[in-house]
């Protein structure tokens, strides 16, 4: 029994290893640089609001008349219902004169999600550029942001959707703040960029995303899923695209505040998985047993207890063998993110203190997390009905 156990309790911090071992090979031998395309085709960005503060959005805007690109950029404004007064307060502001050209179309309904209002502007009829970019109403973009991203799709004709380079906006006052801090500049960041060099990119962040217009003509809208950025990337991978992460395409999003919002983001962020799963098996019956790999290593990291609950456990029964395939992958991480750095000119000015730091505030991320995957995976497997959960 004792051997089973072992076995069993060995499966997943080996997959982490293995899959940690492979991108630190793609880090090393793959560091190309990247480069800027020589024309860039015409450019909608997309920004959908619901009761956003006029404060926000007038900073989000601001950032966008900053944009350094070789034309003026069309920016699309959807108003997704909102009952506040930032509707009345925008139209205000569009009565100015801006660098950028700017349309606001308005919903008179909430639909409960985002990919409801960005598929509300693909029907409008509106004469929308080659490139979609999808900016949330609280990202704050920099000033050569939509030039980086849209270069990085436009420089490869398989490529469907370019995610850019997030770090939040909030200041790193509480633990929480911290914890989303390091998790979006630390190991997950150099995960993408590795991912990228395979042109296999299976999450991208919905905050700043650009999409190539002709592939979304072929895969569709969004408004079919509660968590559209996931299960659009996957139904996208799934027709044969690539999809690719912006290193340089730099920009800041507020994340959530408190406990509670925290953990309905997680929670609907989770029960997208499934549901990105099962896109691909609507594809083809091949595609969705090719995706199935993938699907299962990840539901395991995520629904398996966090390490800081498991370490202390395997060291007092004497499973050592987990516990040292576990500290192996921690020292990897480290390396990882180091050679991540470096190679981009620290272009997010981390210091080797926030490095050493990230593997403390990951575990610690682990353990937010469990409960709300957990709940998001039963919340779709019982076909619990949908909701935005943050509206």
């Amino acid at each position: 029994m004792y051997e089973v156990i072992t076995v069993i309790l060995i499966i997943p911090p080996a997959i982490t290893l293995v899959l940690t071992l492979s991108l630190l090979g793609l880090h090393c031998f793959n560091r190309s640089a990247p480069k800027m395309v020589k024309e860039l085709p015409t450019t909608s960005i997309l920004l959908p609001f619901y009761n956003e503060e006029m404060d926000v959005l007038e900073q989000v805007l601001a950032k966008l008349e900053l944009q350094r690109y070789s034309h003026p950029l069309q920016i699309v404004l959807i108003d997704d219902g909102s009952t506040n007064q930032t509707p009345e307060l925008l139209k205000k502001w569009l009565t100015e004169p801006r660098k950028q050209n700017y349309q606001l179309l308005t919903r008179k309904k909430n639909g409960g999600c985002k990919g409801q209002a960005l598929d509300y502007a693909l029907n409008s009829n509106l004469d929308l550029g080659q490139v979609y970019v999808v900016v949330d109403s609280d990202t704050f973009v920099a000033p050569n942001g939509i030039a980086q991203l849209v270069s990085k799709l436009w420089e490869n004709p398989q490529c469907a959707a370019v995610c850019g380079s997030l770090a939040p906006q909030n200041v790193q006052r509480t633990l929480l703040d911290k914890i989303q801090f390091y998790e979006l500049i630390g190991f997950h960041t150099a995960i993408r960029s590795a991912q990228d060099s395979l042109g296999y990119v299976p999450i991208l962040s919905g905050a700043f995303v650009a999409h190539r217009a002709s592939a979304v003509m072929v895969v569709g809208g969004w408004s079919s899923w509660l968590v559209e950025d996931i299960s659009w990337c996957w139904k996208a991978l799934a027709m044969g695209y690539q999809t690719g992460y912006a290193v340089n395409a730099l920009a800041t999003t507020n994340c959530p505040q408190t406990m509670a919002a925290f953990f309905r983001q997680r929670r609907r962020w989770a029960r997208g998985r499934i549901e990105a799963y099962m896109t691909t098996w609507r594809i083809s019956v091949c595609r969705g047993i090719c995706f199935t790999p993938w699907f299962l290593i990840t539901s395991v990291q995520l629904l398996f207890p966090p390490g800081i609950i498991m370490i202390p456990l395997l060291l007092y029964f004497q499973f050592w063998i987990p516990v040292i395939l576990s500290a192996f992958t921690i020292i990897l991480y480290l390396a990882i993110t180091w050679i991540f750095v470096t190679f981009h000119q620290n272009r997010q000015n981390i210091s080797l203190k926030n490095i050493l730091l990230a593997p403390f505030y990951i575990m610690s991320l682990e353990i937010l997390v469990w409960i709300p995957n957990v709940l998001g995976y039963i919340d779709e497997l019982t076909r619990k009905k949908k909701n935005w959960l943050t509206r």
